[in-house]
């Protein structure tokens, strides 16, 4: 049995940070013999696009209540930066997985290099219909026009065309709380953590126009790792793909993104936030190699499509999955941490076997998409679907197949998009839109959804109210932005929604509704700010006695409104500062009103061409957990950030990117939350005795 207390010595030279180091070496030896190029200037006018762009699908979401998975959204982001998209040989389904792309400007695009020229630079992107300077800003980071040196595209044999615009990453990650928690306190015996406090990550990947191979390994927090092959998670894939008629064949780890997501879809998405317009519309992604370590995701297996303008998908996954057990017989519907870091943990590790099948056919008409989808599912043992309420319509048994069809038509001004979902225990969903324009100013939205109580969509990822799988939920959104001159941009939308059953913390058909509204300053280029005000009302149920000393369930409002201001200056080529400033006030069912201030400052500057620095200070004052305040933060390459403070304290935090040569990046992040009023923090294992809880990270990445 390990000792109680582990020395700082002993978690400074664990098998973890021995693995880091040894890795960090390779890296360094491959890098001195591999150099590739860098410019810091272009490089954070990129980075600072797909942060806005990761800010604007996380900083709305709730890390206490969602079940999205983001961290494949932010891998997706930073590779399209860093491997832009060629525009002249881009399809249509490719551009569309631009941020700031829809479907009518992807379809202008390859209208315009066909009808008209190949584009020469990203800036003739600004003669295509519809896209303004606005438009060519967000997108610039994302695309290209191409090297020139595309040569034997149908010469398979030749190994040029297979290596060709290779490239090569590979990164080791560190990460600590510096602070002892209790669950490394107790003895395993007694529900303590197995493994060493650190949280390890490594990947390797390699990539060409034809090719992407990959292999990604994960050990989070708690959990043991007894040697460099024993790490708790693993994930790899190999595929090929734009091979003529074949888009792409994957063998291993792939995620799927078909339709509107209400059956299949794994990895992030955009939703309700200050992209009105864009957010809510899904744009699929297909069959995707799957880089993430989100264990609870992602399919495991080979999958494949193939075929032009009338396309077959079909996919094959077998994956262990870790549940509770429910009793002798029975497991609980897997769990979404992927933690094994206690003995009990450790014990149901991989005790599910799922298997899954699915496919399907899209058709590219002259003036959109249509497409069905299918899978069939089973479990090796039987799952239980829980005894609370809120469980009743949970999936039940060892067998699941659910159907969609989905379109997305372009008439004329408009785009109307949607899908229908049914799953084989009679529950179903649909889903239905339109993005109309109205000028050139102008653009307006129109979302209806409807999820039966019964849909058991298992694998989807729908636009709702309601985070993770779209199910027991009905609402109509609308949402509209408008340019009132080149630098005043007001956007915003309107939500209802219901809940026809109960759902977790109810027992009986709730409702609500939300709205967002934005106005976007841009006085000149250096300088951009925005205000933004959000106001939600949801039921809430809490508990009351009659007249007769009974205890009833009671409904009423539960409400949180939100204000705030941030404003972005470019002070010097090398110096950005940022600064915000939130309010929110939150009013529980039958309860005062509780309010909670953010205020932060941050920078960004470039002592050197080759150094960055993110420094950021924030002061918080919150009257409890329900007017809690939310951050987006700076952080390691991949690494999600969304931040949720709550009591009084503040927050400090310093990134440091540096660019020791062309081929070799370094990133640390050092971070210490001090709160004024608590002896604490968190709970269970988790606890921390005091009031300061700090983290460090250490990243080191080689390119070539």
């Amino acid at each position: 049995m390990r000792s109680l207390v582990p020395s700082t010595y002993q978690q400074l030279f664990s098998l973890p940070s021995a693995i880091f180091l040894q890795t960090l070496i390779t890296i360094l030896f491959f890098g001195l013999i591999l150099p590739g190029l860098s410019n810091a200037q272009e490089q954070d006018t990129t980075r600072v696009q797909v942060e806005r762009d990761l800010e604007r699908a996380i900083e709305d979401i709730d890390p206490e209540e969602s079940d999205l998975d983001l961290e494949e959204l932010i891998e997706f982001l930073e590779n399209l930066a860093n491997n832009p998209m060629n525009i002249n040989r881009a399809s249509v389904d490719d551009l569309m997985q631009i941020p700031g792309l829809n479907f009518r400007l992807a379809q202008n695009i390859v209208r315009y290099r066909s009808d008209q020229a190949p584009f020469t630079s990203v800036e003739d992107l600004g003669n295509v219909s519809g896209i303004g300077p606005a438009t060519l800003g967000r997108i610039r980071p994302y695309v290209s026009i191409g090297t020139g040196m595309d040569l034997g595209r149908d010469l398979y044999l030749n190994p040029r065309f297979w290596t060709n615009n290779s490239r090569f990453e590979a990164f080791s990650r560190y990460q600590q709380v510096l602070q002892e928690q209790e669950g490394y306190t107790r003895p395993d015996s007694l529900g303590g953590y197995v493994g060493s406090p650190v949280k390890y990550y490594q990947r390797f990947r390699y990539t060409s126009n034809h090719l992407s191979l990959n292999l990604t390994q994960d050990k989070d927090p708690g959990e043991p790792l007894n040697g460099p092959a024993d790490f708790d998670f693993t994930s790899w894939h190999l595929e090929v793909r734009d091979i003529g008629h074949l888009q792409n064949l994957v063998i291993g780890d792939f995620s799927v993104a078909f339709g509107q997501g209400l059956l299949l879809w794994s990895g992030g998405a955009f939703g309700k936030g200050r992209d009105v317009i864009r957010g809510p519309s899904k744009n699929e992604r297909g069959i995707r190699p799957f880089t993430s370590a989100q264990e609870a995701i992602g399919f495991r297996g080979v999958a494949a499509t193939v075929g032009q303008r009338l396309q077959f998908t079909g996919f094959y996954s077998n994956r262990q999955r870790t549940a509770s057990i429910a009793d002798k017989n029975r497991v609980n519907f897997p769990t979404q941490t992927g933690f094994h870091r206690t003995l009990n943990e450790i014990d149901r590790r991989n005790n599910l076997s799922q298997t899954t099948v699915g496919g399907r056919i899209r058709a590219q008409l002259p003036y959109g998409f249509l497409g069905v989808s299918a899978f069939h599912n089973h479990f090796d043992t039987f799952v239980a679907r829980g005894s609370q309420p809120y469980q009743r319509y949970n999936f039940s048994g060892q067998n699941l197949a659910g159907y969609a069809a989905d379109y997305r038509f372009l008439l004329g001004d408009a785009i109307l998009f949607g899908e229908f979902a049914y799953t084989d225990n009679g529950g179903y969903g649909f889903l239905s839109g339109m993005e109309y324009n109205l000028g050139r100013l102008t653009d307006l939205l129109f979302v209806y959804r409807q999820y039966d109580k019964a849909l058991q969509s298992i694998f989807g990822a729908g636009f709702g109210e309601q985070s993770g799988r779209p199910r027991n939920e009905q609402g109509f959104y609308v949402g509209i932005r408008h340019a009132l001159t080149d630098q005043i941009r007001i956007s915003g939308y309107f939500d209802q929604f219901k809940f026809p059953a109960p759902r977790f913390q109810t027992t009986q058909p709730t409702s609500g509704y939300d709205w967002l509204a934005t106005l976007e300053y841009q006085p000149f280029r250096e300088l951009s700010m925005y205000v933004l005000a959000r106001y939600k009302v949801r039921d809430q149920e809490y508990a009351d006695t009659d007249v007769l000393g009974r205890t009833i369930r009671l409904l009423d409002d539960n409400s949180r409104a939100n204000l705030r201001f941030q404003a972005d200056y470019q002070v010097h080529p090398r110096v950005r500062l940022r600064t915000r400033f939130d309010m929110v006030r939150a009013q529980a069912a039958a309860s005062d009103a509780s309010w909670g201030y953010l205020v932060f400052q941050d920078i960004r500057f470039y002592p050197t061409p080759r150094l960055q620095v993110d420094a950021r200070i924030t002061m918080f004052d919150t009257d409890d957990f329900d007017s809690r305040v939310f951050q987006f933060e700076n952080d390691l390459l991949y690494v999600l950030s969304n931040t949720m403070l709550f009591d009084q304290g503040q927050r400090m935090y310093v990134v440091i990117k540096y660019e020791a040569s062309n081929w070799l990046d370094f990133w640390f992040k050092a971070a210490t939350t001090v709160y004024e009023n608590r002896t604490f923090i968190s709970s269970g294992l988790a606890q921390i005795d005091g009031n300061r809880r700090s983290d460090i990270g250490l990243q080191a990445r080689i390119r070539f």
